[in-house]
C-alpha cells in the first residue's frame, strides 16, 4: 500500500512521494558528507524576506522607543473634562467655560489654563519650550532658566526671565501681562518691554507691546499710558511724568524710547530727578539714543541687568 511507503516503504511507490524525495535529496543527511545547500539564486528569497522581516521588528521597537520618549506637556483635569492627557508639540487644546487645566513639564514649570482658552505647543527643545496662547488666559509659574519659555500671543511674544505670571488674549487680539515674580519681557519686531514683580503691561494688535506700569500706580497715569500706547497723544506724557513718583521710573524710561525726539527731553529730565542717574551717563548722549546709557539707566531702577536681556537677543530668538 502506498501508506506503508511513505512510513518504511514496504508498499507500493506513490509517484509524487518519490517526486517530493527526489527534490529533497540534496538535503538529506549523507554519512561523512556535509549537507548540499541548494544554490544561492533559490536562497534569495526567503533570505530577503527574513532580513525585512527583522528591519520592521527593529522600526516597529524603535517606533514605539521614541513614541515613549518623546517630550510632552503633561495635562491634568483641575475642574471639568478633558480627555487629552499628554500635549505634544504641534498640538492644542482648548478649554469651555467649565474646564480648567494644568500643564506640567518636569524641567520648566506649571501652567495652568483658565476656562474658554486655547493653547498650542510649538516647540519642546532643550533650548526653547514655547507654547502658543490664541485666546483665553494661563497662570505660569516657570522654573526653567531665563529665556527658555516663551509663550506667542497674537501681537507679542512673552519671554518669562525668571517668574511667576498671568497672560490673558482678549477677543481682539490685544494681551495683557500681570507679573507676581520675577520678570517678563514683551517683545515685537524689535518693540521690547521689561516687566518685573507686581508690574502690568498691556500688548495690541498690529503695534506690539505698551508701556509697562505698576498695578499700585495712580489711575491718572494707567489712564494716561493706555492712551499713549494707543494713540500716541502727546498731552498724555504731561499727566504721567506729573502722576510719576519714583517707583514709577519703570514706566518713565519705557515712555523715554516710545516718545519723539522732541519731548524726549521732559522724560528725561523727570526720570533724572527720580533716580541716580549712573556715572558715565549724559543727558546728551540719552536724548541721541545711545543704547548704552540707555541700558546703564535701567540698571539704576534696580530691577536687573539688561546684559542677559542683549545677549539672548543676539542668539536670534524664532
Amino acid at each position: 500500500m502506498k501508506d506503508e511507503y511513505l512510513w518504511n516503504k514496504s508498499g507500493e511507490p506513490d509517484p509524487e512521494i518519490q517526486r517530493l524525495e527526489s527534490l529533497l535529496a540534496p538535503l538529506g543527511h549523507q554519512p561523512g558528507k556535509a549537507p548540499r545547500w541548494p544554490a544561492a539564486r533559490s536562497n534569495r528569497l526567503p533570505w530577503v524576506l527574513a532580513v525585512a522581516a527583522a528591519l520592521l521588528i527593529v522600526s516597529g521597537a524603535l517606533w514605539i522607543l521614541r513614541q515613549r520618549s518623546s517630550p510632552a506637556w503633561q495635562v491634568a483635569v483641575v475642574e471639568g473634562s478633558l480627555s487629552r492627557t499628554k500635549l505634544a508639540t504641534g498640538e492644542s487644546l482648548a478649554t469651555d467655560s467649565r474646564s480648567r487645566v494644568r500643564l506640567n513639564l518636569d524641567d520648566v514649570g506649571e501652567v495652568d489654563v483658565e476656562p474658554n482658552s486655547k493653547l498650542s505647543v510649538v516647540t519642546i527643545k532643550d533650548e526653547e519650550h514655547r507654547l502658543a496662547l490664541d485666546r483665553g488666559a494661563i497662570h505660569a509659574l516657570i522654573w526653567a532658566p531665563p529665556g527658555r519659555f516663551i509663550v506667542n500671543t497674537p501681537s507679542a511674544q512673552t519671554v518669562d526671565l525668571g517668574c511667576e505670571y498671568k497672560l490673558q488674549v482678549l477677543p481682539d487680539g490685544s494681551g495683557l501681562v500681570q507679573v507676581g515674580l520675577g520678570w517678563v519681557a514683551f517683545e515685537n519686531s524689535g518693540r521690547e518691554s521689561f516687566i518685573p514683580a507686581t508690574a502690568a503691561c498691556v500688548t495690541y494688535p498690529e503695534k506690539g507691546p505698551g508701556i509697562p506700569y505698576y498695578e499700585d500706580a495712580s489711575r491718572a497715569l494707567v489712564d494716561n499710558v493706555h492712551r499713549f500706547d494707543v494713540s500716541a497723544d502727546p498731552r498724555a506724557i504731561a499727566v504721567i511724568l506729573s502722576e510719576a513718583r519714583p517707583r514709577d521710573a519703570l514706566t518713565l524710561w519705557h515712555l523715554l524710547r516710545r516718545v519723539q525726539p522732541n519731548d524726549r527731553a521732559a522724560v528725561y529730565d523727570r526720570l533724572a530727578q527720580l533716580i541716580t542717574v549712573p556715572a558715565g551717563v549724559t543727558r546728551d548722549g540719552v536724548l541721541s539714543g545711545n543704547q548704552q546709557m540707555v541700558d546703564a539707566l535701567w540698571n539704576a531702577l534696580d530691577l536687573g541687568d539688561t546684559s542677559w536681556w542683549r545677549m539672548w537677543k543676539s542668539r536670534g530668538p524664532k
